[in-house]
């Protein structure tokens, strides 16, 4: 009978990580230079907040040539207005009316493109609308911003430094959220599975957490022979930290 069982208990070593779901390397999408450095290793940020700034002449083009692109689509809308009425009472030839035509259908492609380039660059409708060259934000300005509320984990970005596009200058990672990856050796293999509840603990700090197997690998690694089972663990205190090393302890009949 199972009461009649005597509980074994499994120990194995595993280390804590950082939820790779829940991190982000950070960089521009253009080319600048940064001239603020708003947050430092080791910051609390939230989700939007600006952690650098740049001067960006790349930024100015796009935007400058945003800007006269939406110039452009204005007048030619007016000049197409104005053709069409006097081309309805017979006052200009039709060869105006579709030259105007033409020239309105090229401005909106030309608007159209030069939008689109912003929005690569992480521009929304918004950020458009609020664009004019009579602004006070200067046109080369671009603000590095955090995409997740969390810890700087990693920065390399100097003040005056130049910054390559795409080029990971942050790393932010939701540390109230980690993972704890545990070595499964062949011999355990039978006896660990998803769903199982464990004990997560450091015996050189003390701390103790119970959490549950999400993922069993379904291979080995070829060196060690082992497993990677897998436990998400709340962490809002923040005392488990990505680098410790910990034991799991779970029951198995």
């Amino acid at each position: 009978r199972s009461s009649d069982l005597i509980p074994l208990e499994v120990y194995l070593p595993g280390e804590i990580t950082v939820n790779p779901n829940r991190i982000s390397h950070i960089g521009p999408l253009v080319t600048g230079v940064a001239r603020e450095i708003h947050k430092i290793l080791g910051d609390h940020v939230q989700k939007g907040e600006v952690l650098a700034v740049l001067e960006s002449r790349e930024l100015s083009e796009l935007k400058s040539a945003y800007l006269v692109a939406r110039e452009r689509l204005a007048l030619a809308e007016i000049t197409f207005q104005r053709e069409e009425r006097l081309w309805k009472k017979k006052i200009s030839s039709e060869q105006d009316y579709l030259q105007a035509k033409q020239a309105l259908a090229e401005a909106r492609i030309e608007l159209q493109a030069a939008e689109q380039k912003l929005h690569a660059v992480g521009f929304r409708e918004e950020d458009l609308s609020q664009l004019s060259f009579h602004a006070k934000t200067p046109l080369a300005r671009y603000e590095v911003v955090s995409p997740l509320a969390g810890v700087i984990i990693a920065k390399h970005v100097t003040l005056g430094e130049t910054v390559s596009q795409n080029e990971a200058i942050f790393t932010v990672a939701d540390l109230k959220n980690i993972w704890v990856n545990l070595t499964v050796y062949q011999k355990d293999l039978g006896k660990i599975r998803p769903g199982q509840k464990v004990t997560i603990y450091d015996d050189k700090t003390g701390f103790q957490d119970t959490g549950q197997i999400d993922w069993v690998s379904p291979t080995l690694e070829e060196q060690t022979r082992t497993a990677t089972a897998r436990v998400v663990l709340a962490n809002l205190d923040g005392k488990w930290r990505p680098g410790m090393f910990v034991k799991d302890r779970k029951s198995v009949v």
